[in-house]
């Protein structure tokens, strides 16, 4: 992967790129279920109409709350974004795994809309696809497209929440998860 390229089309949507982040102990695949849990177990969501023509503005609004009130901003403005690389451990060149890209909020940014275009936090404009998580795992924040809406959905204490700990326990040595992935799992599940 073309760090040069990324950082640029972070730069675009108003992330400064600072590098990837592997041994965090927070799974990304994991961060990117956080729209399969309920309310009772801490989700809350923010939604706007996909036929509203502010849905971009309204939409980047509610992220930006939802990730302040949940504490995905560490006091620099950085947090970890779920970045899609080739697997390592791969056995064809189609696998792929999340890693952590570690990003800084810059003041002129723009996640919903040229974020989305540029493919960094969905694809295409206006239709977010994103998993965030705070440098310490102890949020996690996941934009998506629903069937008629596009938002936010926000989770704190993940590492409680045993339907994500059911899905980690699933997913351990599977061939599709890498050593790394399987590496951060343990570290979760130890919490």
């Amino acid at each position: 992967m073309d760090t040069e390229i990324l950082a640029q089309a972070m730069k675009d949507c108003g992330l400064r790129f600072l590098g990837f982040r592997r041994g965090t102990g927070v799974p990304p695949y994991v961060a990117g279920m956080v729209t399969s849990c309920s309310t009772d177990e801490g989700r809350r969501d923010r939604t706007t109409a996909l036929d509203d023509p502010a849905r971009v503005t309204k939409a980047n609004a509610d992220w930006f709350e939802l990730a302040t009130a949940f504490g995905l901003f560490s006091v620099d403005r950085q947090f970890l974004l779920s970045i899609s690389v080739p697997n390592p451990d791969a056995v064809d060149d189609t696998d792929v795994e999340g890693v952590w890209g570690l990003v800084e909020l810059m003041d002129d940014w723009d996640i919903m809309g040229a974020g989305c275009a540029a493919g960094i936090t969905g694809s295409p404009y206006g239709c977010p696809a994103f998993v965030m998580s705070t440098l310490d795992g102890s949020a996690f924040v996941q934009g998506t497209v629903w069937q008629d809406s596009i938002g936010t959905a926000a989770l704190r204490n993940p590492h409680r929440v045993q339907s994500l700990r059911d899905v980690a326990r699933l997913n351990l040595g599977k061939p599709y998860r890498s050593a790394a992935e399987n590496e951060d799992t343990l570290a979760w599940l130890a919490r």
